[in-house]
């Protein structure tokens, strides 16, 4: 769309790409809109001057031609057809060259677009992964310390005759007592035998304190590991993206970007890697619009690389937030305005440019073309919400439950096998007390049947490893 433009006017070229210039149907006709034209707008108010917008030809930004010349924008404003040149045009050295430049009116970096991807897979040991390996060894280790230490302690009291009788249990702290509660201690759940001396007191004190900060933050991570959503993001930096081949990635096939990643032929750095990848796939990894590539990564494994402002544009205007960026940006640069060689409105516009940045007036303009929306840039939500869980998340924990019955099982059996190759039977509770009412009724019948009745009494005096015991025997 051009006319000729009157002698006041300044010919401003332009080409297309949302949201800085659109061509749209309006009452009055198709009409430019966009954010560089209400940046015009404002210009044209503080500098009392008129303009007439007319499009590239090519509809293109500008890159350069192997004969010298331009295309795009550029490339009419060195052929005298134009006398500025707006839109998404990056300042580069190369454009430097053959036209001047305003100061940036927006700043932006390079983008790595990729589609949304949460972390559905279900992991079946999940249970265990809130504390990592070295954490689960240090507590494991500690259990099993605290057990020994409370079998020492017990057994050199016992050894040394420094219990009491009537208070102290320190004989019942063997080393399977003593394990087995550092254990069920640890699960917080009651057992026997209970701790009463002053040492192992003061050692279970503190191993029932250590326990309750680990199970509490056990559990608190188990909560937000298995129900909060995470992000899967494959790659977190270009030197990530130049090192994987499992995931296509590409540029547009014309622009400031591809000018770049030209110029790093020879370089010998990662932009250079990234180049040659895309030089021997050119059909996977260019595209011809900025469209077609955010529309490549939403229906394929791509990854496109693209100007900021772009990517929010389209991000903020997805209702269902499937776009989203891998890392942060890189190789940082500015839009401006493009002129004439020795224009007298370079520096007027680059004055007045500045002005109205540190007034604010173009933040509000870029609030009005890329308005907010539910979806964070980062490609995840804000409410950050949680997920079911599903039997898949418990399957470790069943695992872990059927292994254990079934090690206690074949450790019954083993037992039994034992006793049997030992070739002896523990008797039970009923064979014992079956026993002990025939000898009493055999005891009777013959009337020789006696009962011993044993009182020790105990004289010992404190830290003694000797005790003296009186035993009175009674013959009925």
């Amino acid at each position: 769309m051009s006319m000729r433009a009157p002698a006041s006017y300044l010919r401003v070229a332009v080409f297309q790409e949302e949201p800085f210039v659109m061509l749209k149907e309006t009452s009055k006709g198709r009409k430019f809109v966009g954010f560089c034209i209400d940046l015009l707008e404002e210009l044209k108010k503080t500098m009392d001057f008129q303009y007439i917008l007319q499009e590239a030809p090519d509809r293109k930004s500008g890159n350069a031609l192997g004969n010298g010349s331009w295309d795009g924008v550029i490339g009419e404003i060195m052929k005298g057809n134009a006398d500025l040149a707006t839109g998404s045009l990056t300042i580069t050295s190369q454009r430097e060259d053959v036209v001047d430049f305003t100061k940036p009116f927006m700043e932006y970096g390079i983008v790595m677009v990729m589609r949304r991807r949460e972390d559905t897979e279900r992991d079946t040991f999940a249970f265990v992964h809130p504390f990592s390996g070295m954490v689960w060894a240090g507590i494991i280790a500690s259990m099993f310390a605290v057990g020994i230490l409370l079998y020492l302690t017990s057994r050199a009291r016992y050894r040394l005759g420094v219990q009491s009788y009537h208070a102290d249990n320190d004989r019942d702290f063997n080393l399977r007592n003593s394990l087995w509660f550092a254990y069920w201690s640890l699960m917080r759940k009651g057992g026997e035998p209970p701790p009463r001396s002053p040492s192992a007191r003061i050692i279970t004190g503190v191993w029932w304190l250590f326990a309750l900060i680990v199970v509490s933050t056990y559990t608190a991570n188990l909560t937000a590991f298995l129900t909060v959503r995470h992000l899967s993001v494959p790659v977190s930096s270009v030197e990530d993206l130049a090192a994987q081949s499992s995931i296509l990635y590409g540029i547009t096939d014309k622009g400031s970007l591809l000018d770049f990643f030209k110029n790093q032929e020879g370089t010998n750095s990662v932009y250079e890697r990234l180049w040659q990848a895309m030089k021997a796939r050119p059909a996977d990894s260019f595209v011809s619009s900025v469209n077609e590539g955010m529309q490549r990564v939403l229906t394929s494994n791509y990854i496109f690389m693209v100007h900021g402002p772009y990517f929010q544009n389209k991000a903020r205007s997805d209702t269902e937030c499937r776009l989203a960026t891998a890392g942060a940006p890189f190789l940082y640069r500015g839009y401006g305005i493009a002129t004439q060689n020795d224009s007298p409105w370079t520096e007027k516009l680059s004055l007045e440019i500045l002005r109205l940045r540190e007034s604010g007036r173009i933040d509000l303009l870029r609030d009005t073309w890329w308005p907010r929306s539910s979806c964070n840039l980062d490609g995840s939500r804000k409410d950050a919400s949680a997920r079911e869980l599903a039997m898949a998340d418990f399957l470790g924990i069943f695992y872990l439950l059927a292994g254990g019955s079934a090690l206690g099982c074949v450790v019954a059996v083993l037992e039994i096998l034992w006793c049997r190759f030992r070739g002896f039977k523990t008797k039970g509770v009923e064979d014992i007390e079956e026993g002990n009412l025939q000898e009493l009724m055999r005891g009777f019948s013959s009337g020789q049947y006696a009962i011993v009745i044993q009182r020790n009494s105990y004289s010992q005096k404190r830290c003694s490893c000797h005790s003296n015991a009186n035993t009175d025997t009674t013959r009925l």
